[in-house]
């Protein structure tokens, strides 16, 4: 059960089956709400950063070398959805990397303790967020902008965030550009707002067919439409709130935002067939089931996380 849960998600990366990760980092790092929305392809594992703790930044923004490898995994990142690269490096190495890198880049996100007999040994995992990369060298001055000129060139940004793309346009890249609302098609939380948005559009309109309802559609499709937004953004805080008081207070919008429509439903209506009160009930478990598996599926990666998968 655990494996089906966890299918397809950060775990399926060696080193975090190797290792115990601290998950709020790994989280925090890689931009998400949850852990449950990182999947297979968003942490991948480069080794290439063990390389940084023997080179120099200058010598970095060279593109040959540690220089040239880092370019092409950041036009893999860009072009892939890649939100966060991790390594196995010595202790000793982690300022090294950092003197490279830059302050702020790198960050260990490994915890104390091996996670089987052989893990560990005097090493650490680091972790560093392309996107994060990316924004200091576009701001790094002439010399980074021109090697994200040379590296990045003809980079495809359908995948990349709005961040990323204006960095990518400040520094003077010659990418492929898309259009900001097909970009927005690839992005997991426009998409999760755009299907709440059509569930609740489409939710009203088999009332209108329903024997027994005396209501307006119009005023139960606009209590769908004015709390579609609220709903998604409680479900996202009742999950991954930094604060209990913000978890609990997304706990409560869901739930008010999500029986709204149903208390209008039943308060204007009378003598529902039995078919409709099973389908409005299935409706309900289903949509509350659902929340439930996302949140089995971020709780069994974060302790896949810290317990070293």
């Amino acid at each position: 059960m655990m494996h089906i849960l966890t299918a397809r998600s950060v775990l399926n990366n060696p080193l975090a089956r190797r290792r115990r990760l601290d998950a709020d980092r790994v989280r925090a790092l890689a931009g998400v709400n949850r852990c449950g929305d990182l999947g297979a392809r968003h942490v991948i594992e480069l080794p290439v950063l063990a390389d940084l703790a023997e080179t120099t930044a200058s010598r970095l923004r060279l593109p040959d070398g540690p220089g040239w490898r880092l370019g092409q995994a950041l036009g893999h990142a860009l072009e892939q959805g890649v939100r966060l690269w991790l390594c196995d490096v010595s202790a000793e190495a982690v300022p090294w990397i950092v003197r490279t890198a830059g302050e702020g880049l790198v960050h260990v996100v490994s915890l104390p303790g091996p996670a089987t007999d052989d893990a560990g040994g005097g090493t650490v995992v680091i972790a560093v967020s392309p996107l994060a990369l990316i924004l200091a060298l576009a701001d790094g001055g002439d010399a980074s902008r021109r090697y994200l000129r040379t590296v990045l060139a003809g980079v495809d940004t359908l995948r990349c965030s709005r961040h990323a793309v204006r960095a990518l346009r400040r520094s003077g890249v010659e990418a492929v550009q898309h259009p900001h609302a097909r970009r927005l098609l690839r992005n997991p939380v426009a998409l999760a707002y755009l299907a709440v948005f059509i569930y609740s559009s489409l939710r009203a309109v088999p009332v209108a067919f329903v024997p027994g309802f005396h209501g307006r559609v119009w005023i139960l499709w606009l209590i769908d439409m004015v709390t579609a937004v609220p709903y998604t953004w409680g479900i996202v805080e009742m999950v991954a709130g930094r604060a209990i008081r913000r978890r609990l207070l997304g706990l409560a919008t869901t739930v008010i935002t999500f029986i709204a429509p149903y208390v209008y439903f039943w308060i204007k209506g009378r003598g529902y067939p039995p078919t409709v009160v099973v389908v409005v009930a299935a409706m309900i478990v289903g949509s509350a089931g659902i929340e439930v598996v996302r949140w089995l599926r971020s709780t069994a990666i974060v302790q896949g996380l810290g317990a070293g998968a």
